[in-house]
C-alpha cells in the first residue's frame, strides 16, 4: 500500500508540474537509474573456531534504485534556474535520498537543498569499469557481495560499513548552501556549509534545531578540483576538507579529507585516491582507505582492474585492515545501458583477538572471493 501511495504522490508532482508549465515557464522532467546484480561468494576461509561468516547466505541478488524529478529554465537575463528531487525506488526510512534548488550563471552555481558538501562533490576517484561493482565505493550507489565482518559495524557514522569509501560522509545530505565558482582554465573551486546535521527534519513549524543536541553540525567544507588537459594527457585532481562541531558531550569533532589523482591517455584510465575521516568511530578512531584503478576501453567494451585499502580504529588498541581487489567488465549495449560482470577478493585482518564490531563474537581473520553479474539502466 506505501509502495502504491508513492506512487501516487509521484504521479501527482509530474501531472501538476506538466499542467503549470506553461505559466511558471519549468518543465519537468524525469531521470534516475537501475542498478540490479546477482553475486556468489564462491569461497571463503573465516577460521574454524571462530567463524567471522557464520550462518551467512552465500549467494543475493541486490538492486540500488532512483528516480528522479528535474526542472530548469532560462531567464531573460541569461541567469538558469533549476530544482531536483532524488526519490529512493524502494521503500526505506530516507525514501527522499537528496533534494535542492539551483541558480547558475556566469558568476558560478548557487545551490539550497540537502545535497552533498563541497569536498564530495568535487572528488577525483580512480576510474571504474562497471557502472554495479566496484572495488570503492565513492558515491554509495555500487552493489558489493561480500561478509567480511565490518559489514556489521554498527557505528560508522553515515558511511556504509564494510565498503572502503576515500569520500566519505560527514553530516550525510544535511541540508546547507553550496557555491561553486566558474572553471578558469581548468581549476575550480567549491564551498559548503550546513548549520545542523539533521537531514530531513529542518521544517519543524518555526523552530530552529536544538543545539548541542548530537550529530556533526556547523559542517564547513572547501574543495578545489582542475579538469584539464596536459599536451594530450587528460588529467584530474581534487584536493578537499570538511570540519564539523560534534554536538555530542565529550566527543571530538568529526573531519575529513580527500585527495585525487587521475590521468587518461587515449583508451586507458588511471588514477586513484586517499581519504581519511577522523573521530570516524569515536573520540581519537579514525578511519583511512585509498584505492588505485585503471581502465582500457575499447568499443562498447571496458574492463578494468581497481584495489583499496581501508583501516579501521574500532578501538584504542585493534585496528582491522580489509583489501579488495577487483577485476571487472561492462559492455555497453545501448545507450545508458549496460551489462557488467565482476570477480572480487576480499582480505580482512582483524587484528587482534577481540572481535571488530558491536554484537560480533569472532575475531578469526577472513577471505572470500565473489563472482557477480548485473546490469545497470540510466533513464
Amino acid at each position: 500500500m506505501k509502495k502504491f501511495y508513492l506512487a501516487l504522490v509521484a504521479l501527482a508532482v509530474f501531472a501538476a508540474g506538466s499542467a503549470q508549465a506553461a505559466d511558471q515557464g519549468v518543465k519537468l522532467g524525469l531521470g534516475g537509474y537501475y542498478k540490479a546484480g546477482f553475486g556468489i561468494i564462491a569461497d571463503d576461509d573465516d577460521g574454524a573456531t571462530q567463524p567471522q561468516a557464520q550462518d551467512r547466505r552465500n549467494h543475493s541478488l541486490k538492486q540500488d534504485v532512483e528516480v528522479w524529478f528535474t526542472g530548469e529554465t532560462t531567464l531573460d537575463n541569461g541567469l538558469t534556474v533549476g530544482a531536483r528531487v532524488e526519490l529512493e525506488g524502494q521503500t526505506q526510512s530516507d525514501q527522499i535520498d537528496e533534494t535542492w534548488m539551483y541558480m547558475k550563471g556566469s558568476f558560478g552555481e548557487l545551490r539550497v537543498g540537502d545535497e552533498d558538501d563541497a569536498r564530495r562533490l568535487k572528488a577525483v576517484v580512480g576510474p571504474m569499469a562497471s557502472k554495479v561493482f566496484s572495488a570503492a565505493d565513492p558515491d554509495d550507489t555500487m552493489l558489493h557481495f561480500s561478509n567480511n565482518p565490518l559489514t556489521q559495524l554498527t557505528s560508522y557514522a553515515n558511511n556504509t560499513a564494510g565498503v572502503n569509501n576515500t569520500v566519505m560522509k560527514v553530516e550525510n545530505d544535511s541540508t546547507k548552501l553550496i557555491y561553486m565558482t566558474p572553471s578558469f582554465n581548468g581549476f575550480s573551486l567549491a564551498v559548503s556549509y550546513a548549520p545542523d546535521a539533521s537531514q530531513d527534519m529542518q521544517n519543524n513549524g518555526g523552530l530552529t534545531q536544538l543545539d548541542n543536541d548530537g550529530g556533526n553540525s556547523e559542517a564547513f567544507s572547501v574543495a578545489g578540483a582542475y579538469d584539464g588537459k596536459w599536451d594530450s594527457t587528460k588529467v584530474m585532481a581534487s584536493l578537499g576538507y570538511t570540519g564539523s562541531n560534534n554536538e555530542t558531550a565529550s566527543a571530538d569533532d568529526v573531519n575529513a579529507w580527500h585527495a585525487g589523482l587521475g590521468f587518461g591517455w587515449g583508451a586507458f584510465m588511471v588514477g586513484g585516491s586517499y581519504g581519511v575521516l577522523n573521530d570516524g568511530l569515536g573520540s581519537d578512531l579514525d578511519v583511512t582507505n585509498f584505492e588505485i584503478g585503471g581502465t582500457y576501453t575499447t568499443g562498447p567494451y571496458t574492463v578494468g582492474l581497481g584495489w583499496s585499502h581501508g583501516e579501521y580504529d574500532v578501538s584504542a588498541t585493534q585496528e582491522p585492515e580489509l583489501d579488495v581487489f577487483m577485476l571487472s567488465g561492462s559492455y555497453a549495449m545501448g545507450p545508458g545501458i549496460t551489462l557488467d560482470a565482476a570477480i572480487s577478493y576480499d582480505d580482512y585482518d582483524n587484528d587482534g583477538s577481540a572481535a571488530a564490531g558491536s554484537g560480533l563474537t569472532a575475531t578469526s581473520d577472513y577471505d572470500s572471493t565473489s563472482i557477480m553479474v548485473g546490469s545497470s539502466i540510466k533513464f
